[in-house]
């Protein structure tokens, strides 16, 4: 058994995932206050702890637990995480703060690489070598797979694909650039504009969202904003398309939700025009299947 925990832009997922890689046990948490976000995080996993050895899922000394795996966003460098921009945060020593708690094996990695290994063990790109995952959420996370290896870089996580430029002198991204990928396709930028423009309420339930985007998509104002959002997105793939050669590009986050406002159309275009440099060899468009527990399964994934 192992512990998987996604730290997300916005919400922190926590379970107990066994080795065949499925959930037995799952807590999950929004992130409201973002003035003590290292607090949070470290409550509700000790929480989520306790209270399954409180329910006998393990022994009090956690000797059926191997390791706690971490996917966060941001760069995860020597047991610490940096540039969590979502999260204002700008370094977090979150081994320091579990071995506090835990005598425990720590692993941390990008909670996008972990989302594209989840998928390529158990979903959506398990039968191809060559492919890409995004997970379109509060920004873009990514992972590379060529010849069925996760591309890694020597100094970094690497492959920011959210970070790619995708638009000259763009709006202003919170990592420092302007016009990256993930201000003009991450799922958030897209539903804050669907409630600027409906003039909804902040607090609007996504559920609720989608049902209001189902009923009017087909109004210009959004019909517009879904097809420049298309338009964005397919930029990226393009880009991807180019320098990778993927069989496939996998979705995930909370695209996967919104897949009726968006998925058909977006086919549709992908593949009536050109948009790549080879384009008889035009990849596979899929939608990731493990959804929001993509992050936690993958964090505990041996590579």
């Amino acid at each position: 058994m192992k512990i998987g925990i996604d730290i997300g832009g916005s919400h922190i997922g926590i379970a107990l995932v066994n080795e065949y890689g499925k959930i037995i046990e799952k807590s999950e948490a929004d992130i409201e206050n973002m003035e003590n976000v290292e607090n949070f995080i470290e409550s509700r996993i000790v929480k989520f702890v306790e209270a399954n050895r409180d329910n006998g899922k393990w022994g009090n000394n956690l000797s059926e637990i191997e390791m706690i795996g971490i996917a966060a966003p941001g760069i995860p460098r020597d047991g610490k995480i940096f540039s969590m921009c979502n999260l204002g945060i700008k370094e977090l020593d979150i081994s320091a703060m579990l071995r506090k708690h835990y005598n425990l094996p720590i692993r941390i990695r990008n909670d996008g690489k972990c989302a594209a290994l989840a998928e390529k063990k158990y979903g959506s790109l398990k039968e191809y070598d060559d492919c890409v995952f995004l997970c379109l959420g509060t920004g873009i996370g990514a992972g590379v797979f060529l010849q069925g290896k996760l591309l890694k870089a020597g100094r970094a996580p690497g492959f920011e694909i959210g970070h790619l430029v995708i638009e000259k002198d763009g709006i202003q991204c919170k990592c420092g650039k302007k016009g990256c990928f993930e201000t003009y396709c991450s799922m958030k930028r897209f539903k804050d504009n669907v409630k600027k423009l409906a003039n909804l309420p902040d607090e609007i339930s996504s559920i609720e969202l989608l049902d209001y985007l189902k009923k009017h998509q087909d109004e210009k104002k959004f019909a517009k904003l879904i097809d420049e959002y298309i338009d964005n997105l397919i930029i990226g793939f393009s880009n991807l398309i180019d320098i990778f050669e993927p069989e496939a590009i996998a979705l995930g986050g909370s695209f996967v939700h919104f897949k009726d406002v968006f998925f058909e159309k977006l086919q549709k275009k992908f593949y009536n025009e050109k948009y790549a440099f080879n384009s008889e060899f035009m990849p596979e468009l899929k939608l990731a299947v493990l959804g929001n527990d993509a992050g936690i399964i993958g964090a505990t994934i041996e590579e």
